[in-house]
């Protein structure tokens, strides 16, 4: 009889402690609803929001110990990954913002560095003198994501003053088969210690093909001591079989130019053009293979067409595809850092090891920013700030810390995309204004490139 009156008094106490428990949490939610009222916090946890909140999305949300943002600064999903981002480049900039500053500006000269590949287009046109603007009057572009709640602007723009870029080129709307323009550009390369210009290439009678101004352009990158290698576009109706004749026409001519960049072949001491191969994806591996492998039926190699190709590698599945298809390396082309697997920085360091393994050559493509609503208005998503050439930062010291050998950059004059290094000026025009380097001056994206550069130097020398 005593267990039983224990065991009862026990249990009575267990239930008591439970409901005593229970009433405790509801007070709390009471009172925690009370204070969130009473002095306007907002609420971490939204029912709407699929965001998880990590110990790194708090921190981004309390701005101090004192502080906490209102509500209508909470972001959505995707405003919430791109605060982030640019507060993980603010840190890591501010690693090398100091010891850059103070030679930023040096006279120093060395030679142009033919492991650094640099973007280049050829395809500008402008009325005095080719008779009509090309690329400068880019058209609006149909939003791709069929977004019809918002109105775009249609249309093309109207130069000089009215282009597709977000900036606007200190040389004005230059025509590419201007030599004075052409000049200016190799002299530029030059002095940032660029070795290689590839360019956008397409064959004879395609549109923005430069076989007019390849002439030009070989010659003065020659007496700037530059080297030219192709960046293959998806032309109409590319294939494997049509671009071996495409290329076999181009190498009769330049083959032997002393500007043509060659490297040499993987265990061997044979000197090849080199041929990016842009959107290689697009084409089977098994038709890639008949032309880039050794026992294909249209096989390039040993041939007067041999030559270094390197794919485009934009999701994680493509490195199988340039395996498969036998390119002899891969390079990542674009500029917005998560935008694609193979442009996310973090990223590199495995592709490198990916490439190591397998015998291939990994070029990371390092930019200066993205922004592209001049001709993509609905675009601003893949908007990627310059920081004052904090982003650029970022992406030359994760490229150099990959170990790899060769880093290509997107570009020298991409203007519609915003990526290029090339000088840019200050302009106003009605119901618009032109982006620009300031706090820096034109030339701060030669000038940074050139000290990048120098440090690329530096890691080299030591492997």
């Amino acid at each position: 009889m005593a267990f039983y009156k224990y065991s009862r008094r026990w249990i009575l106490l267990q239930r008591y402690c439970k409901i005593s428990m229970v009433v405790t949490v509801l007070l709390c939610l009471v009172l925690g609803c009370a204070l969130i009222k009473r002095y306007k916090i907002p609420s971490l946890i939204k029912p709407t929001s699929s965001v998880l909140l990590t110990t790194e999305i708090i921190r981004a949300i309390h701005v101090n110990d004192n502080e906490i943002i209102s509500a209508r600064d909470m972001f959505s999903d995707s405003e919430l990954h791109v605060k982030l981002l640019r507060q993980k480049v603010e840190r890591l900039a501010r690693k090398v913002k100091k010891s850059r500053s103070i030679i930023l500006n040096s006279k120093t000269m060395f030679p142009p560095n033919y492991n650094v590949h640099v973007f280049y287009y050829a395809w500008y046109a402008n009325k005095q003198v080719d008779g009509y603007y090309r690329h400068w009057n880019h058209s609006y572009l149909p939003n791709w994501k069929k977004d019809g709640q918002k109105l775009y602007p249609t249309g093309s723009h109207e130069p000089a003053l009215d282009i597709g870029s977000n900036f606007y080129p200190a040389l004005g709307c230059y025509s590419s088969k201007d030599p004075q323009v052409i000049n200016t550009h190799m002299k530029q390369l030059k002095e940032a210690g660029i070795g290689v210009i590839v360019v956008s290439w397409t064959p004879p009678k395609f549109n923005d093909s430069p076989n007019e101004v390849l002439p030009l352009l070989f010659r003065y990158a020659e007496l700037h001591k530059i080297k030219i290698a192709l960046h293959i576009e998806p032309y109409i109706e590319r294939n494997p079989i049509n671009l071996f004749e495409y290329l076999r026409e181009f190498f009769k001519e330049y083959k032997n130019h002393p500007a043509l960049y060659k490297m040499k072949k993987p265990l061997g001491d044979k000197e090849v053009p080199v041929v990016y191969v842009y959107d290689s994806y697009l084409t089977p591996a098994i038709a890639w293979k008949e032309l880039l492998s050794t026992k294909g039926n249209l096989s390039v190699r040993g041939s007067d067409v041999d030559a270094i190709f390197i794919g485009l590698l934009v999701d994680i599945q493509h490195r199988y595809h340039i395996k498969k298809s036998h390119f002899d390396g891969f390079y990542t082309y674009f500029a917005a850092n998560s935008f694609s697997y193979g442009s996310t920085w973090k990223n590199w360091k495995s592709l490198a090891k990916f490439a190591v393994q397998n015998g291939l050559i990994f070029i990371p493509s390092v930019g200066p920013g993205y922004i592209d609503t001049q001709v993509r208005p609905w675009n601003a998503r893949n908007t990627r700030h310059r920081r004052n050439g904090q982003y650029y930062d970022v992406a030359w010291r994760t490229a150099i810390s990959s170990n790899t050998n060769y880093i290509s950059i997107t570009s020298f004059n991409e203007w519609h995309e915003g990526t290029q290094i090339e000088p840019a000026v200050p302009k106003i025009i009605p119901n618009f204004t032109y982006l620009d380097y300031e706090p820096g001056d034109p030339q701060f994206y030669l000038n940074l490139t050139k000290w990048w550069i120098g440090q690329f130097n530096k890691s080299l020398a030591k492997n």
